[in-house]
């Protein structure tokens, strides 16, 4: 029951019934192990589509058992095992089955691409990809799922007053993931491949007027595309620059100066 109880509190979801629990090793690393927890839905979880969520009738049988990575258990990976069959939907036809805990095609829990996207707008994708023990191209997938799935349903009703963004590169600064913080919860609540007005504009265009009225505050670096955005969606909202590209810049330019100073001192000690 213990085992049980945890499984359902890792991956978010109550209406399971745990198999089995063992360890066995790790493909990719033969001095490691995983966990594994097979598990098996309610029936009245069984066959919903993965769309629209309705009681579908089978495709196919229960024989395909897919495997899930979830967030890891101490040091260990732990992935979670169910069985995985289509259903035949009367308004989407022949899907998946919905998986409470994993979003639509994806090899992850949803609360670990949660924490992957949370790391990854705050830390550099190759820190992010150590950490979780994951490559590159997952990290991107994952932000790009949460982003899908997560954000616009979190953001529809939250007040926002006081907002940060910030584009954060990647795959060596070839690749950028534009981010929105709520200075108020320190939470990300947006991101989005990419970076310029076209891309924030998504973001301004996904809330109510009631939201854009609402924000006050709106902190990020000098980039002339984001006070445009600003400025078109939410005029009233005082623009900032943050205080970490403050410091950079005065660094750089102080950085200018002693050089120049060294320069002409040692031109100086030539002449004389």
């Amino acid at each position: 029951m213990k085992t049980e109880n945890f499984i359902k509190t890792i991956i978010g979801y109550e209406r399971i019934k745990v198999l089995d629990f063992y360890e066995e090793q790790d493909k990719f690393h033969k001095n490691e192990k995983v966990f594994v927890a097979r598990i098996e839905l309610h029936k009245a979880e069984q066959y919903r589509c993965c769309e629209c969520g309705q009681k579908c009738g089978k495709y196919d049988d229960s024989s395909f058992v897919k495997r899930w990575r979830s967030l890891d258990l101490g040091k260990n990976k732990l992935f979670i095992e169910c069985v995985n069959p289509r259903c035949i939907c009367p308004q989407h036809g022949v899907k998946k089955c919905r998986i409470p805990w994993a979003f639509p095609d994806s090899d992850y829990t949803c609360a670990f691409e949660i924490h992957v996207a949370y790391g990854a707008a705050k830390l550099p994708t190759s820190f992010v990809s150590r950490q979780y023990r994951i490559k590159w191209g997952t990290v991107a997938s994952c932000v790009g799922r949460v982003q899908k799935h997560v954000f616009p349903n979190e953001n529809r009703f939250r007040k926002l007053k006081k907002l940060a963004i910030d584009e954060v590169s990647y795959k060596k600064g070839y690749k950028y993931l534009t981010t929105v913080m709520d200075l108020e919860t320190d939470e990300i609540i947006w991101a989005f491949d990419g970076y310029g007005k076209e891309v924030l504009s998504l973001f301004f265009q996904s809330l109510s007027q009631e939201q854009l009225d609402g924000i006050e505050y709106v902190v990020a670096d000098g980039a002339r595309w984001i006070t445009a955005c600003v400025e078109e969606f939410c005029p009233k909202a005082v623009r900032c620059v943050d205080p970490f590209h403050v410091v950079s810049w005065a660094t750089e330019a102080l950085d200018k100066v002693r050089k120049k100073l060294s320069e002409d001192a040692k031109k100086n000690d030539s002449h004389s």
